[in-house]
């Protein structure tokens, strides 16, 4: 199952600088040291014993560009843009899942988000950037020329999957030309967030034109264009019989979320007690919807003894009087039980949902 905006490659959180001449080669260097935690490409002729032991010196410029492109997600090119552009034309895939790519010159004048300027992170590391060599940023985004906010990078912001993707562009371009888009929040979001939007606390039936939903839940159909905004808060607890399968679990978790009108993009992770954590059917069930499969061990389900719904058979068989419940609470930081325990079939299920960072 695909989660969503940012979950479709997996690339290390580092910055990778790549430089084709002996001041590119430099200011890298200079970087190297300003950032931290960064991996330089540098061609094997201006090897330096002054660089990085881990600088990776490189003989096939193309070859270079395509591992960081595809290794790091953030990318700082010292040379022309227009070099840059051609290197990357065949590697370029979706603003979802493309890596962040800053162009500097080599006198560090001018720091250019080229690429995935808000869902990358480019933006902000052109402003960084400048900051630490005393140059301009240069943002070429309506949204940020504008200073109205974009969805994907309050989407970013709040942690959020958006659904769906394609609508990025048209909420972007009503913003950035001043139309009128509505956010409604199911919790109570800082000023910060509501900037540039007409804010609505709640999910208010009646809303016509653009929308922005923030909610985990399923909102009925709107007149005009609308988006969601899918916050990762809600766990999952599982207790299931030995050689349960795959798709018995896949199912209750969705019955479980259908029944607390729920979207299957706020699934945060699954959580069951240390003796399920080799069940089979558990951890393909996890990969299906591809999120954490967390462990809660039977010493946590004790403490939580009179907070949920006991079972004498289940403390028969391993020593606790629950496990959905308790795995679900525990699991989501002692968050909220929004749906008590459901047996369905070999399986019950209940849902906890986390406090987020964002509330008001």
């Amino acid at each position: 199952m695909m989660r969503g905006l940012y979950m479709d490659i997996v690339r290390e959180n580092r910055v990778a600088i790549l430089a084709l001449t002996k001041g590119g080669a430099r200011l890298a260097g200079t970087l190297c040291k300003l950032l931290g935690d960064v991996q330089l490409y540098i061609p094997g002729r201006l090897y330096s014993a002054s660089l990085p032991p881990d600088t990776r010196y490189f003989d096939n410029w193309q070859q270079a560009a395509a591992e960081a492109f595809q290794r790091y997600n953030r990318l700082i090119f010292i040379m022309a843009a227009g070099i840059v552009v051609r290197t990357l034309a065949p590697l370029v895939q979706s603003k979802k899942t493309d890596p962040a790519v800053l162009v500097l010159d080599e006198k560090g004048r001018f720091a250019v988000s080229l690429l995935a300027g808000h869902l990358g992170g480019a933006n902000q590391l052109a402003q960084r950037v400048a900051g630490l060599l005393g140059g301009t940023a240069v943002i070429t985004t309506a949204t940020d020329v504008n200073g109205v906010p974009a969805v994907e990078l309050l989407a970013r912001e709040l942690d959020c999957e958006i659904y769906p993707a394609k609508g990025i562009k048209l909420f972007n371009r009503l913003l950035a030309e001043g139309e009128r888009v509505t956010l409604c929040s199911r919790w109570r979001l800082k000023p910060e967030y509501r900037a540039g939007f007409t804010y609505i606390e709640g999910e208010k039936a009646g809303v016509t034109g653009p929308v922005v939903y923030i909610t985990n839940q399923l909102v009925q159909p709107t007149q005009g264009p609308r988006m969601m905004l899918r916050p990762r808060n809600l766990v999952v607890g599982v207790g299931c019989r030995k050689g349960v399968s795959r798709q018995q679990v896949v199912s209750a978790v969705k019955a479980a979320c259908k029944l607390g009108g729920f979207s299957l993009l706020s699934v945060k992770s699954l959580a069951t007690v240390d003796l399920k954590m080799r069940e089979p059917g558990l951890l393909e069930a996890a990969r299906y919807f591809n999120v954490p499969l967390v462990e809660v061990t039977r010493q946590q389900i004790e403490r939580l003894a009179g907070q949920f719904t006991p079972s004498d058979f289940v403390k028969d068989r391993i020593g606790v009087g629950g496990v959905c419940e308790p795995a679900a609470i525990t699991a989501s930081a002692m968050g909220r039980l929004k749906v008590a325990k459901q047996k369905l079939g070999p399986v019950t299920v209940a849902i906890a949902e986390a406090k987020l960072w964002w509330w008001d």
